[in-house]
This record gives structure tokens, C-alpha cells and sequence, in this order.
């Protein structure tokens, strides 16, 4: 089957801001995108499928793209997981409202091992994703987010803002090290642009944004078991704002390499 960008949809605003959103992935991609409202009961289908359908249309209409209207019945986190497998999506986009549904989305995306998420609370700001921030750790499991900047940079040539802790922990420190040696050796193999970036650890959340604010990135990469305490512990007001503009692509941890669209991650 056809590969697709799978958009959750609820008919808010933010929905319409994550359409938005896939379609500027999808129009570089060439792959369609699919709109999935997930109902209670199989009666309701009909007069939803009808609904979502009118959004499809005119959105497609709009931009000349394949835009695909889906309507199920089930379990809300069940059902997305199931159909994002059933259609064979690379990457799926959502709207969120950000802390007050952060643990619902969290459930929804970590079910997805092998599916990123991008979330969005506002509209796009810069179009394409040519600036990507990826803040890194100690944790060598958060590699698997450089071969998916490595995929956004194959679509967007991109340039990659790297941002890490400075940390007086020598064991930290050498485990940080080694995970910015790895991106080195991901990003250079493929003479990807990228700068590397060191704030202090006190305060890192907020001193990781006040970076953001300098380089004004598109999207920014976290795992999804890191995304709410980069977002909670966030006290600046600019940073809290920033937050809520720049789109947040969540990403599992992975124990294969598999093969997707002509790169391993």
C-alpha cells in the first residue's frame, strides 16, 4: 500500500492547523494525506464520514492534492494506532492544546514505535521545515532522532541546531559526547549543514528555548518520554509562548533499523 501522512482529526483548530501543517510535508513527499475522526459507535460513521469529507474535499480542492476523509469506530488511541499501521503511514501530524492534553496525546504516540508525530498548537509560522533544533542527552536511545532529521533533511535540506547540557558530571559529560560524536558522524556522512550548541544545564529547558528564540527553528525533536518535562519545566513567558509556535516532532525509541523511504533510522 501506498505510504501516507496521517492527520488525527477533531474538527478544532488546531486540526485545521495540523492539515496545514501535513501538507507542507506531503506536498514535498508526494504522498497522500489522510484525515482519521475516530466515533463510539459504527452508527455514527455516515453522518461524520459526510462531515470530514466536506473538509477533504475543499481542502483538496484548494491546494490540488490527494486529501482522504476515514471515519471509524473504536477505542480513540486504539483505533489511530490500527489504522496508522492499516494505511502504511511514515508520519502522522496532530493538533494538541498542548499541557492540558499532553498525557492523551502521549498515549496516542507512544504506541507508534516505528511512526513519528509532529504536534502543533498554532499555525505555521515559516512553511517548511528548514531549520531543525535537536536538543541532546546522556540517553543513547534519543539517536534515533538524527536519522529522522536525517529524513526531514533529505526533504527540506535542512540545517540542524544541535543543543546539549553543559554538565560538571564527567560520566554525563562522556555520554553526551558520545551522542553528539554520533550525530557528527550521521549528519557529516551526508554533508548535512549543522552547528552545535552549549547552554547550561541549570535551567536547561529554558535556556534550550531562549536558543530557540535566536535561531527561530521550524520544528524541534524530542522522545516522546522527554517532550512534557522540556514543556513543563519551561518558566520564562517568551519560552512558554515559543512553545506553543514551534512544532514538536515525537519520536519512540527503536531497537531495529528498519528501511523507510530509501533511509534507516
Amino acid at each position: 500500500m501506498e505510504k501516507c501522512i496521517l492527520v488525527p482529526f477533531d474538527f478544532s483548530n488546531e486540526a485545521n492547523f495540523a492539515l496545514d501543517h501535513a501538507y507542507e510535508l506531503a506536498r514535498i513527499s508526494k504522498y497522500p494525506i489522510h484525515l482519521l475522526y475516530v466515533v463510539q459507535s459504527e452508527r455514527e460513521i455516515e453522518e461524520w464520514h459526510s462531515e470530514l469529507k466536506k473538509i477533504a474535499d475543499k481542502f483538496a480542492e484548494k491546494h490540488n492534492y490527494k486529501v482522504e476523509a476515514v471515519v471509524k469506530a473504536g477505542n480513540l488511541f486504539e483505533t489511530i494506532y490500527n489504522y496508522g499501521i492499516e494505511a502504511n503511514a511514515y508520519l502522522a501530524v496532530m493538533g494538541t492544546h498542548g499541557l492540558k492534553t499532553i498525557k492523551r496525546a502521549m498515549k496516542v504516540i507512544q504506541k507508534f514505535v516505528k511512526i513519528p508525530f509532529i504536534l502543533v498548537q498554532r499555525p505555521i509560522n515559516y512553511g517548511e521545515y528548514d531549520k531543525i533544533c535537536v536538543p541532546v542527552d546522556d540517553d543513547k536511545k534519543s539517536r534515533a532522532k538524527f536519522l529522522w532529521v536525517k529524513y526531514l533533511n533529505n526533504l527540506f535540506e535542512s540545517k540542524v541546531y544541535i543543543v546539549y547540557p553543559e554538565t560538571s558530571d564527567s560520566t554525563r559529560k562522556a555520554e553526551i559526547n558520545s551522542n553528539l560524536m554520533f550525530a557528527t558522524s550521521v549528519f557529516e556522512k551526508d554533508n548535512m549543514d549543522f552547528e552545535i550548541k552549549a547552554v547550561p544545564e541549570t535551567n536547561f529547558a529554558d535556556n534550550m528555548y531562549d536558543y530557540m528564540n535566536e535561531i527561530e527553528p521550524d520544528v524541534v525533536l524530542f522522545m516522546t518520554d522527554k517532550y512534557r518535562k522540556s514543556i513543563t519545566d519551561l518558566k520564562r513567558a517568551r519560552n512558554i509562548e515559543l512553545s506553543k509556535k514551534v512544532p514538536i516532532m515525537c519520536v519512540n525509541p527503536r531497537t531495529d533499523i528498519v528501511k523507510l523511504g530509501g533511509f534507516a533510522y
